[in-house]
This record gives C-alpha cells, structure tokens and sequence, in this order.
C-alpha cells in the first residue's frame, strides 16, 4: 500500500505542478503535499538500500525512522482535504 499511496501522490503532484507551474507552491497544502511526496520518496528510496549501506550514513537509522513517521502525514494530507473533517 506504501507504494500505491506514493504513486498517487507523486501523480497528483506532478500534474498540479504542471498545470499551476510555480504558483504551485504560493498554497500552504501544497507545500505539506511536496513535502509529503519527497519524504516518501525518500523513504522509498531508503528502504532500498540494505543494513550495511544505511549504516555508512552516520544518520541513516534515525533517518529511516523519522521518515516512516512522517508517513502519518498523509493522513493529515487527506483529512485537509475534507472540509467535513
């Protein structure tokens, strides 16, 4: 589900900031949503890497950790969203 979510964020990022270009980011959830796909994308891109690679990275645990963390932040992502919420 990790990836799905991070597919579909990308995507909608990506088309946003394509159709609105750099005012894009003049929106305050605009700027959590970017924020929010580059953290997982990193997360991703960390989860790739094996035990001996991250721990070459003086920070590469805790990092790890904290962006698994902010993966919650999707749910506030989508709670923004709806304005019933």
């Amino acid at each position: 589900m990790n990836y799905i979510f991070t597919v579909i964020f990308l995507v909608e990022a990506i088309l946003k900031m394509i159709a609105f270009g750099w005012s894009y980011f003049g929106t305050t959830w605009n700027k959590f949503d970017f924020f929010v796909v580059t953290s997982s994308l990193l997360d991703l891109a960390m989860d790739q890497l094996d035990a001996e690679s991250m721990e070459a990275f003086a920070i590469g645990p805790q990092l790890a950790k904290i962006l698994r963390v902010l993966r919650v932040t999707r749910v506030l992502r989508l709670a923004g969203k709806n304005e019933g919420l």
